[in-house]
């Protein structure tokens, strides 16, 4: 080898090492994907000295290669333009994985026309595959106007600069892989978090809309929902969407399964069983969507089904509520009817109690000590007569709730003044009523606490068996006043304990008339004021106590 010869050799060694040198900072400094290998051609073209360099990628799940890049061929087709693995010089040299070099393409059976990217004036080229990790990750192209025979220097110069680029794009995919998981990890974080703080459903799917196109820069998204006659409506978008995109997510609608195009992807919403409408992703340059993406955007279409069913359950209960406030108003508007129909048939009673009196008084009867019992009658009446006014009054307030009126008052002295009229009720019961002693002070509502006591003991005499007592006594207790109703009836199973105070429960005796609100409407009444009410085991294990305490 002459001197000339080897130091012409040196030079281009030192050239080739600059612009390998030259594309490593040009991959450190490139954050822009499509910039970097624009700049990468732009710079093998130079080095080789072609008049045009491409860039093929390979898709490995649908085998074929997709033009990336190029700096002399039609840039409209770049993203679009594909050849099979095997197809034309470029799919041959992805298959074989070696160089191959052709001084006239129109002479070479491999070659392959393109219409929308290949031209005619271009007559050489040069073809080396791009290999990283034992794996071909695309084909690098030089093609030249004159007849060029490329040299094997040439052609391993090109081949170093393919594995560097491929080593480039190689890394460059982990790191867009690596930022895209991150946003997706993000995304899915964000909506997550707005589903466990808000009910409103537009602003969820307009949430999972925005956080969808903000994986994929560039991109539009949209979220359709079947509207009450199963035609589709747009709730939330984020860009223009194509009419063929549009088109995707109906068709996704009325087949219930995912539609993937070149550029779009539209998936189904569900909650189990139930098609709500789908969620769409149109990416402009995107070719093929990856597994892990599609498992991207089902997640966030998991997410917007769940806000759905979660909205379409809070409407339901908000129309429950309603439904039960209006039927609250109607059971109001029932009870006050019923009550005010009764001031008639009482006034009535009362006029005749007060007609029997007046001709007792002129008339008296002949046998000394017989007398009709009228004044306590009327009294009864007059104590009927308050509580329809009670009960008139209290469906004017929403939930069915009384006022407390609470004042100071000797609970022992108004337990027995209202218990010894109660003794006709339980006529069959031996009634014992409080001891008389020194007064116990509280402060409670009067009327509402002794009707509690009265309660207690008029549920008293239907369980227990007649002629069997039923004792009401009181203590003072540090800060309240503890009043028990013990009875001799069959008591309450342990298992049941804890439920008769809820609405509706009935002891254990079917045959006794009530309905089962009484003891929840003395807690109610006991717990308003401040006190509590609840069962005791009687001291002999029989019977059933119940205990009231009321704050001093």
């Amino acid at each position: 080898m002459t001197a000339p010869q080897t130091g012409r050799d040196t030079e281009r060694k030192l050239q080739e090492l600059s612009f390998l040198h030259e594309i490593t900072q040009l991959a450190s400094s490139t954050r822009d994907w499509d910039e970097m290998l624009r700049l990468i051609i732009d710079r093998t073209t130079d080095a080789m000295r072609a008049e045009v360099s491409s860039l093929y990628l390979l898709e490995r799940r649908e085998a074929i290669l997709r033009l990336a890049a190029t700096n002399g061929l039609d840039r409209r087709s770049i993203g679009r333009a594909t050849l099979r693995v095997g197809e034309g010089i470029v799919g041959w040299v992805a298959n074989a994985r070696v160089p191959l070099a052709v001084r006239d393409v129109r002479n070479e059976p491999r070659f392959k026309w393109v219409s929308s990217v290949d031209q005619s004036r271009f007559t050489s080229m040069l073809s080396v595959p791009l290999v990283t990790r034992d794996e071909v990750v695309g084909v690098m192209n030089v093609q030249t106007v004159e007849a060029r025979d490329f040299d094997r220097g040439e052609i391993g110069f090109l081949q170093t600069i393919a594995n560097q680029v491929a080593g480039i794009i190689e890394m460059s995919r982990l790191h867009r892989d690596a930022e895209r998981k991150l946003r997706e990890v993000s995304a899915l974080f964000e909506v997550s978090n707005v589903l466990t703080s808000t009910l409103e459903l537009d602003e969820v799917l307009a949430l999972v809309v925005d956080r969808l196109v903000r994986v994929y820069p560039g991109s539009s998204g949209a979220v359709l929902l079947r509207g009450e006659n199963g035609n589709p409506v747009l709730r939330a978008r984020s860009g223009d969407l194509p009419r063929a995109v549009l088109a995707a997510a109906r068709r996704a609608i009325d087949e219930a399964r995912p539609v993937v195009g070149p550029d779009h992807l539209a998936l189904p919403l569900l909650a189990g069983e139930r098609l709500l409408g789908a969620v769409v992703l149109n990416v402009p340059g995107e070719n093929t969507f990856a597994d892990p993406e599609v498992a991207f955007v089902g997640a966030l279409a998991n997410q917007a089904a769940l806000a759905i069913d979660k909205a379409a359950l809070f409407a339901l209960e908000r129309r429950t509520a309603e439904n039960l406030r209006e039927l609250e108003r109607a059971r109001s508007e029932l009870v006050a009817v019923v009550t005010h129909d009764l001031r008639t048939p009482l006034s009535v009673i009362r006029g005749y109690l007060d007609l029997i009196g007046e001709r007792d008084r002129a008339h008296p009867a002949p046998r000394a000590g017989v007398r009709l019992p009228l004044r306590e009658a009327s009294a009864q009446v007059a104590h009927l007569d308050q509580l329809v006014d009670r009960i008139l009054e209290s469906v004017k307030t929403e939930g069915f709730e009384r006022p407390l009126r609470r004042v100071r008052f000797d609970l022992r002295a108004e337990l027995i003044a209202r218990l010894r009229e109660l003794a006709p009720m339980a006529r069959q019961h031996r009634l014992v009523l409080p001891r008389a002693g020194r007064p116990i002070i509280v402060r409670a509502d009067r009327r509402r606490t002794v009707e509690v006591i009265a309660a207690l003991v008029h549920n008293a005499t239907k369980y227990a068996p007649a002629s069997t007592p039923i004792v009401v006594s009181i203590v003072s207790e540090p800060g309240r006043a503890v009043v028990r109703v013990r009875d001799g009836g069959p008591g309450i199973p342990l298992a049941d304990r804890a439920r008769i105070f809820d609405p509706f429960v009935r002891g254990v005796a079917e045959d006794v008339p009530g309905s089962g609100i009484g003891l929840y409407a003395s807690r109610r009444a006991v717990e308003a004021q401040g006190g509590e009410l609840w069962y005791e085991d009687a001291p002999d294990a029989s019977g059933s106590v119940f205990a009231v305490s009321v704050p001093r």
